[in-house]
């Protein structure tokens, strides 16, 4: 049996089509003599299977009905003589039926599939979504919230999926073998540089961006199109949602943090604003951690979102968002013997984002968009008593692009775009004597045009281009990307091909080697899915080869590394509707090796994990307002280098377990309380060890865990709506 509601917004308009023929029916009932004729029939697909929710109806008229789960439809029409009776279904081609009116009763009518143009393809290779987008999976921002292991963080819920590889003590995204700053964050089309917020060591960062912002996240894990550079792994583009169709303020507050704020809407515009102080002084006091702390953790942050309606065709977006982070911890080094010292950090991190969207007449889609990034870093006592590091860096990101349906067959997208950067860095030692004054400007300028072909029924074409320029090293790189694609009835084929380029990291740029190059990786991707009812499934076979990493050797930096990943993903997920449940399970099996940074030879990295899975559950109990969400995570031990053996990065840290999990109660209309817990059966994960600098009388090196800073998280937090009749969302967003 098949359906063509594809989602909920489809089934509201057919029911509210189906109130609309009723409603008519029975007016025209009322003053109506004439004599009724009952119009009865089926209407199935060309495989000879029911179609849920077609739209049936006597063309010119009010008088009409919607299929039932037999695909069965009957209404009683007042129409007299030869009628055209219509059957529209979404997915389908409109079938019109002339006759006279006494004859449209016992019908058989088959619907042919209607083939796709290329406005309405959706390509999901590589690609997962949280949110109302649109590629695989359509959920909303609670799905985000309620992810057992996700403590209401972005990153967090997308560290479930496939392909994503866990690294603990950080909680950043790390994708098929490549380091975090291989995966690059966009909203609305433009980067992000710091996407993260700011923790004390071994502890995992969060997102800066609430969920509540977007309805649509989407996390490519490659193979992404030509619009996207600067990324040699994957790419998280987030859409955030449009004018807001009400007001509504609230609060929110928890044992870390107390914060608030509204949306207010006018005729064709809103505004948004939102803030939260967060201070873990009274919950370390409670659940103490492993650190010993001067002053506490703490941040501010602050910000807001104004959203216009410009005309019919036209949308411009404004984004700003501030915070501020500090915190002193007191640091021991037992393994070094060095005296203790207070480390004091504060960070202030500043992004702005425009966007203007429009239509025009001729029906070119345009886009805008600026963005500016700003963070400075101000760190003492980082090494020595009485020392001061500070580090400031900033990007803007200006961005234009065309896109143009030429006919059903081809679409043209093109678009220009800059990043201009700057980083400096300074770093006194505890006599005030000046050892470090790096600074460093770099700007990239990039062109890209993507073709889009339907090459026949089922079976479309990607071809596309980009073009970079580096200023810094005054080189040019053209990156080609090709994809085919075969889709067709819930099921999708995808092969991919493609090369991306990416900036070596700072640390090389600030030695003044001479780099040559920037880094590359071909992306290598085979990948199928198939959904059916709501159950997805979907294999991935990928292989990526990198070149021109940077590499230290003699203490100079060159371009010269190199190094692969390959493996598969695996990803299935659906709900259950009598047991109130929804699951997702994910599988990675990841095989990489480079030889880059200080590497002796070319190894597994460290930050590389070969077997990853998870289990997530939502469970709904409707009787107590209630939903319960549960995470198992598994990976397999990641490397690292003891040298107290022989080799290069020549051991193995213990597997990852943990088990983690969410409840959220709606307490009335107005009132959500969340609570969550990570590590729920305290298990000690070891991500691998720290050694001493020298070794001791014995000949051995010491050594301690990197474990994190809690075994445990615990949370409860409230949320209010300050409006009578309806639930605080959790952000104001």
């Amino acid at each position: 049996m098949y359906t063509c509601i594809e989602n909920k917004m489809i089934l509201i308009t057919i029911q509210m089509k189906k109130s609309i023929y009723l409603t008519g029916f029975l007016l025209l009932s009322l003053f109506s003599l004439s004599a009724q004729t009952l119009i009865s029939g089926k209407v199935l697909d060309e495989n000879k299977q029911a179609l849920i929710g077609a739209n049936v109806y006597i063309k010119g008229t009010v008088e009409g009905a919607s299929t039932d789960t037999e695909g069965f439809f009957q209404f009683e029409s007042t129409s007299n003589g030869e009628q055209v009776l219509v059957v529209s279904c979404l997915g389908y081609q409109t079938h019109e039926k002339k006759d006279l009116i006494n004859n449209l009763k016992d019908l058989i009518i088959i619907m042919k599939q209607e083939e796709l143009g290329l406005d309405e393809i959706v390509v999901t290779a590589s690609t997962f979504s949280i949110g109302k987008s649109r590629t695989v999976k359509k959920m909303n921002a609670l799905d985000v919230v309620l992810t057992g292991s996700s403590n209401g963080d972005i990153y967090g819920a997308l560290q479930t999926l496939p392909g994503t590889q866990k690294v603990g003590e950080d909680g950043k995204l790390y994708v098929r073998g490549g380091e975090t700053r291989e995966s690059q964050t966009f909203i609305d089309g433009m980067h992000v540089l710091f996407p993260y917020t700011s923790t004390a060591q071994n502890t995992p960062v969060r997102s800066r961006f609430s969920p509540f912002l977007f309805k649509g996240i989407n996390l490519s894990l490659g193979g992404y199109d030509s619009e996207y550079g600067q990324a040699l792994s994957s790419v998280l583009p987030m859409e955030t949602k449009d004018v807001a169709s009400s007001t509504k303020f609230g609060v929110n507050a928890s044992p870390l943090s107390i914060g608030g704020g509204g949306t207010y809407v006018w005729k064709k515009a809103s505004v948004s604003a939102n803030v939260n102080y967060t201070n873990k002084g009274l919950y370390s006091k409670v659940f103490p951690d492993d650190y010993q702390w001067k002053k506490d953790y703490r941040s501010l942050a602050g910000e807001v979102q104004i959203r216009s309606q410009l005309g019919r065709n036209s949308v411009h977006k404004l984004y700003l968002g501030v915070d501020r982070t500090a915190f002193i911890r007191t640091i021991t080094d037992d393994l070094n013997n060095t005296p203790t010292r207070n480390f004091d950090l504060t960070r202030d991190n500043y992004y702005i984002n425009s966007t203007f969207v429009t239509r025009t007449k001729n029906n070119y889609h345009l886009f805008f968009g600026t963005a500016y990034s700003y963070a400075s870093n101000k760190y003492k006592n980082t090494n020595l008593v009485g020392d001061a590091f500070t580090d400031h860096e900033s990007e803007l990101h200006a961005k234009a692009k065309i896109e143009k349906s030429i006919s059903k067959f081809y679409k043209l997208r093109g678009g220009f775009e800059a990043y201009l950067k700057n980083h400096s860095q300074t770093y006194e030692d505890n006599s005030s004597a000046l050892l470090m004054d790096n600074d460093l400007q770099r700007n990239l300028y990039a062109g890209y045009i993507d073709n889009q072909f339907k090459l026949k029924k089922y079976l479309y074409a990607n071809a596309s281009a980009r073009v970079e320029y580096s200023e810094l090293l005054n080189s040019w790189n053209l990156a080609p990307r090709l994809s085919l694609n075969y889709i067709n009835n819930g099921f999708q084929a995808s092969a991919i091909v493609g090369k991306y380029f990416q900036e070596q990291d700072d640390d090389a740029m600030f030695s003044k080697n001479d780099i040559g190059r920037q880094e590359s990786c071909m992306h290598y991707i085979l990948s199928g899915s198939y959904e059916l009812d709501g159950t997805v499934l979907k294999v991935e076979l990928y292989k990526k080869n990198y070149e021109g990493l940077g590499l230290l050797q003699n203490d100079a930096y060159s371009s010269s590394g190199y190094g692969n990943s390959k493996g598969i993903d695996a990803y299935l997920s659906g709900e259950s509707s009598p047991l109130r449940l929804k699951y997702t399970m994910a599988y990675s099996y990841n095989d990489s090796k480079r030889l880059f940074k200080d590497y002796a030879v070319e190894s597994v990295p460290l930050f590389s994990t070969k077997y990853n899975a998870s289990l997530s559950l939502r469970y709904s109990m409707p009787a107590l307002k209630a939903y319960v969400g549960l995470t198992y995570s598994y990976a397999s031990g990641r490397p690292y280098n003891n040298p107290n053996k022989s080799g290069f990065i020549n051991s193995k840290a213990p597997e990852y377990h943990s088990l983690d999990c969410n409840i959220t109660f709606l307490l009335s209309k107005n009132v959500i309380l969340y609570s969550s817990v990570t590590n729920v059966l305290g298990r000690k994960n070891v991500y691998g060890y720290t050694y001493s600098n020298t070794a001791n009388a014995e000949g051995v090196y010491n050594r301690k865990p990197i474990v994190n800073s809690r075994k445990q998280f615990y949370y409860v937090g409230i949320f209010i709506s300050l409006k009578s009749d309806s639930a605080y969302d959790v952000s104001s967003f």
